[in-house]
């Protein structure tokens, strides 16, 4: 049975552990034996290692840092663990596992994610990461819109192909749930519109924006209340909770933290926004889509192929705040808008993005990787099998 490695760099358990957590346990049946990798900087085993573990998943954690003998103790764990193909996730694996499969001679695809620049060590990692991406035989993206930035990028090599995500229904994280507070216990007024996004508080994520056109639909709309609730930590949270109390919304907004399972707490609200400046093909829009939770969503990255402005949801130009303000308001006022958007969006998703549409695309992977034929021709702009 072939071993396939899924290797990524993990301190929590979001829309990508999820989505291999899932992948790890459905193949069972197919013919390959799925094992989870990660990066051990910490005392504590990573979280994606530990879920795996519960659910009988066999897992191989790397001690992590920057260190001389990082890709060694890789390469070393594909030659013993007999692994047959090593797919990798993000700019810290794809650098480490680009190297390492060269010395264990495995075949190797490296999944790409998007690019955050959220501290210099980080801009460093995804510098080196794009500079292996243009030359590896191989490459995977979770968005059109990236393969074919990365397409134009590589220069005649083989096209990227696309494997978008998957959303998943609670039942299918295999993550217990977790008790989610009222509207009344977070203090919300009982007759307000819920805004909420769900994300990392890094420059990237555009968290300002949303609060500035927060503060403007306060004055568009002053008799109507209005919260805003947002899910998530990082870098930017005192930026932003300084920023929402000069803005004189902070008694209106609730800083959630982070949530392990954000799909529950979406139900509280009545209208997503995701107000990012670029990103791939985000996991909490299509979480938000498949619960009925109309999305207001920027259009930058992959986003655009997610939603149909108008038919599942509502594109803004990024960083605006006018704009988005302008949008939150048309939701507010149009309980039929909401209506329509909130179907249209759940067919949508349960459509093109079912765990079992990209199962399907991990194994046509697969076979192609350990040797079967796949009909990629490396003059086209960008291979979408998505």
């Amino acid at each position: 049975m072939p071993r396939i490695l899924h290797l990524i760099a993990s301190n929590f358990v979001g829309g990508p552990e999820k989505q291999l957590l899932h992948h790890a346990r459905d193949t069972r049946d197919a013919g390959y034996d799925v094992v989870l990798g990660s990066f051990q900087d910490d005392a504590q085993a990573p979280e994606i290692l530990t879920f795996a573990s519960r659910h009988g998943i066999e897992t191989v954690s790397i001690s992590g840092g920057v260190r001389p003998g990082l890709v060694d103790d890789l390469a070393q764990y594909l030659r013993q663990g007999h692994i047959d193909l090593l797919c990798t996730h993000a700019y810290k694996a794809n650098v480490v596992g680009h190297f390492a499969a060269k010395h264990a001679n495995v075949p190797w695809v490296p999944f790409v994610r998007g690019y955050t620049a959220e501290t210099w060590q980080v801009t460093l990692y995804e510098r080196l990461e794009r500079s292996i991406l243009v030359r590896s035989p191989w490459v995977v993206c979770v968005s059109p819109a990236q393969a074919r930035e990365l397409g134009r990028m590589r220069r005649g090599r083989r096209a990227p192909l696309v494997i978008q995500n998957a959303v998943l229904a609670p039942r299918e994280t295999g993550i217990s749930q977790e008790p989610t507070p009222s509207r009344e216990e977070l203090g919300f007024n009982g007759r307000a519109f819920v805004f909420g996004t769900a994300g990392r508080f890094s420059r990237e994520k555009g968290h300002r924006f949303l609060l500035e056109a927060f503060a403007l639909l306060h004055t568009m709309l002053p008799e109507q209340p209005v919260e805003l609730l947002l899910l998530g930590e990082g870098r930017e949270e005192t930026a932003l909770r300084t920023q929402a109390r000069r803005l004189g919304v902070e008694p209106r907004v609730c800083f959630a933290g982070f949530q392990r399972k954000p799909e529950a707490w979406m139900k509280i609200m009545d209208c997503m926004v995701q107000p990012s400046l670029t990103e791939g093909t985000p996991n909490s829009v299509l979480e938000a889509m498949l619960l009925g939770v109309p999305v207001i969503a920027t259009s930058v990255g992959g986003v655009p192929d997610v939603i149909d402005h108008g038919q599942t949801g509502l594109l803004v130009q990024p960083n605006s705040a006018v704009a988005l303000a302008e949008a939150m308001k048309k939701m507010v006022r149009s309980a039929s808008l909401r209506r329509q958007l909130s179907i249209e969006a759940k067919q949508r998703v349960e459509r093109d993005f079912s765990p079992k549409r990209q199962r399907d695309l991990l194994e046509m992977l697969y076979k192609t990787m350990l040797g079967a034929s796949f009909p990629v021709e490396a003059e086209e702009p960008a291979h979408v099998v998505a």
